[in-house]
């Protein structure tokens, strides 16, 4: 980063993705491809069940090989706890339903059969060996062979489920819904202060989720530094006495129950301090601002490091991703002195790995301020390319300010508003948001 006067770049990046998703399988000795095990009733008790499947149904019918005869098992861990149902063939009474090896698909149900032991003849309590508390697999087979059915080798539909030992209920396991944590940090008006604000958001990151409960921690490295509840999907603190420096941190979601599943942001940082004018430093991912308390100066300080907009959504027909940045202006000179002005400049959206670069002319801003100062102003609303010509490729006021008169913080905040064409090429996006006080 290159600070010349009161000057910060930080990091803007985003990413551009096609839309689709990766689907992780957990290893099998065989397992049907493309099949899909259902079954009714989703949950029950072993002390209060009947028959333990009231209905069983497989989507693909037994591949050629495999077509000598099929039946239900249960495995734990890897291992077979026993038989579920009787073997059953391709000369199965159709009262029972239809077997899935005579090139028909599975279902076995007990409307036309209430004793359809081919759908299962025993209670997951009655497995050979007993089940334990966890998740286990429903394995429904083909076999090549009706006399030496090789469970290690032949095809099966499987499904996972759960059971609890202690009160004999079951389940048909519904995954945790994954999540994402977006975190910001800033410094406030007080010194030593910083805030952080997380949110919780969708695997992808492209929607707040407001139903969650449950607690964000905040750390700082390897130390937490509070822990927050959540409150429709938000958790926000402010630390205080915090040293001069850079600070780092990143934020944790411990969901309540297992409908959401736990994740953590990526890092945020912050610099303590201020930097006088004339001066300049520079990094290439923070703000490095000394100290001072000497009067009648004007800084630029708690500017954010690093500003992630996620990934990029369709809408309206462009690929939308958004972030908020902020900074602080100190002025506290005396009412003779020139007014300031506080800018910004973008950079072309480098692509990582090389290739085609996005114009950073697709980024607009729009500005705002708050703070002690009255006399302060935010800067004009700048849209993305093509609403104007350039977006904030061009050097756009973000807000001004008179000399001190009865307040002296100006907090500028900014949400950048990146609107890509939708035929931009996939991948990650960085470009350095210049930062100018004069």
């Amino acid at each position: 980063m290159n600070i010349s006067k009161k000057i910060a770049a930080l990091a803007v990046a985003g990413a551009i993705v096609a839309s689709g998703a990766l689907v992780a399988s957990s290893a099998q000795a065989a397992p049907l491809a493309g099949a899909t095990l259902s079954i009714t009733p989703l949950s029950g008790n072993v002390n209060t069940d009947v028959n333990f499947l009231n209905s069983l149904d497989i989507n693909v019918t037994a591949p050629a090989g495999f077509q000598a005869s099929g039946g239900t098992f249960v495995y734990q861990g890897g291992v077979e706890m026993g038989n579920i149902s009787i073997a059953r063939n391709a000369g199965m009474a159709s009262t029972n339903g239809t077997s899935g090896l005579d090139g028909s698909l599975t279902h076995l149900d007990r409307v036309i059969n209430p004793t359809n032991n081919f759908l299962s003849s025993k209670l997951l309590s009655q497995l050979t060996t007993p089940l334990a508390t966890g998740t286990f697999e429903l394995r429904s087979y083909y076999f090549a062979s009706a006399t030496a059915p090789n469970r290690a080798t032949d095809p099966y539909a499987a499904l996972t489920m759960t059971f609890d030992a202690t009160t004999g209920a079951w389940a048909v396991f519904v995954p945790a819904t994954a999540t994402s944590v977006s975190l910001t940090a800033g410094t406030t008006a007080n010194a030593g202060e910083v805030a952080l604000a997380a949110t919780v958001k969708n695997a992808a990151g492209t929607s707040t989720l407001t139903g969650v409960t449950g607690s964000i921690t905040f750390n700082e490295g390897a130390t937490p530094v509070g822990t927050v509840v959540v409150a429709n999907g938000l958790a926000s603190t402010t630390l205080t006495g915090v040293a001069n420096g850079i600070h780092t941190y990143t934020a944790t979601f411990a969901p309540t129950g297992s409908v959401y599943a736990g994740s953590t942001s990526g890092s945020a940082s912050v610099t303590l301090g201020a930097i006088t004018a004339p001066g300049s430093t520079g990094t290439t991912v923070t703000t490095a601002i000394p100290d001072t308390t000497a009067a009648n100066i004007l800084t630029l300080s708690g500017v954010t490091s690093s500003v992630p907009l996620g990934t990029a959504t369709l809408q309206s027909g462009v690929l939308f991703a958004s972030g908020n940045t902020f900074a602080v202006v100190t002025d506290t000179r005396q009412l003779d002195k020139a007014g300031w002005t506080l800018t910004g400049q973008i950079s072309d959206f480098a692509r990582t790995g090389g290739g085609q670069a996005l114009s950073g002319s697709y980024l607009g801003w729009v500005p705002s301020v708050s703070g002690t100062a009255t006399n302060s102003v935010a800067g004009a609303t700048v849209a993305p390319a093509p609403v104007s010509a350039n977006g904030l490729k061009t050097v756009s006021t973000w807000a001004t300010g008179a000399p001190y008169i009865g307040g002296n913080v100006t907090n500028a905040a900014a949400n950048l508003q990146l609107k890509a064409p939708t035929n931009t090429p996939n991948g990650a996006y960085t470009a350095t948001l210049t930062v100018t006080l004069s």
